[in-house]
């Protein structure tokens, strides 16, 4: 028996004060195309619709080669972005180059959605969970030679733990796009007018800034 009830995803959103599942997207090569659309769509709609022009779009070609499953699915994160990834993407400016779509946490319910405590293309995808327990490990006490010494209680214990969303995303889903400053908002509002659709924005500049222990990992 549980004390306080079964677990379950909602119960897990509360605990943590989770507020954030974000997807992070690049302004001038992938967001202009999701505007065309009407969507964010997967690694395998947007190899069937573009064919080899749909490589350019991925948000991460190498990791998809090699992850079948990661065709299906748009890679999240929760609370703060994959760090790791953005500035492996783009070292010289990435906090005024890619964007964070904030998306509704109801995707976190859906029985097809995946979770994984650390990149979920590791190991060809090994890792990766369902339901509330996959969540649940993403803030295990240590996972790999991560501990959750310093983080908010919102924060995955792992820089690159991922949730997977299944599926093609209409823009509906998107509650609004992070940016790192107001250049960057007009930007984004006027690519969204341009191809008829209106989004919200929100200047946050420390979801664009390297994290200190990343710092220490790195010596960025």
């Amino acid at each position: 028996m549980w004390p306080f009830g079964r677990p379950t995803i909602s119960r897990e959103l509360r605990k943590r004060s989770l507020r954030w599942l974000l997807h992070s997207t690049h302004i001038t090569i992938n967001l202009p195309q999701i505007f065309r659309d009407g969507f964010v769509d997967t690694a395998r709609g947007l190899r069937t619709r573009l064919g080899a022009n749909a490589e350019r779009l991925l948000h991460d070609p190498r990791r998809f080669e090699q992850f079948a499953v990661g065709l299906d699915y748009i890679n999240c994160a929760l609370t703060v972005p994959n760090y790791e990834l953005l500035y492996a993407r783009s070292k010289s400016a990435w906090p005024v180059e890619w964007v964070h779509l904030a998306l509704d946490l109801k995707l976190l319910e859906r029985e097809d959605t995946l979770f994984s405590a650390v990149s979920a293309a590791q190991e060809n995808g090994r890792h990766v969970q369902t339901r509330v327990v996959g969540l649940q490990a993403m803030f295990a006490d240590h996972v790999e030679k991560w501990t959750r010494l310093g983080l908010q209680s919102s924060e995955p214990t792992h820089p690159q733990a991922e949730v997977l969303i299944k599926g093609a995303l209409p823009l509906t889903d998107i509650l609004f796009v992070f940016v790192s400053n107001a250049r960057t908002a007009d930007e984004v509002e006027r690519l969204a007018e341009f191809s008829g659709h209106k989004i919200q924005t929100r200047i946050e500049p420390r979801l664009f800034l390297w994290p200190a222990r990343l710092k220490r990992q790195t010596g960025a």
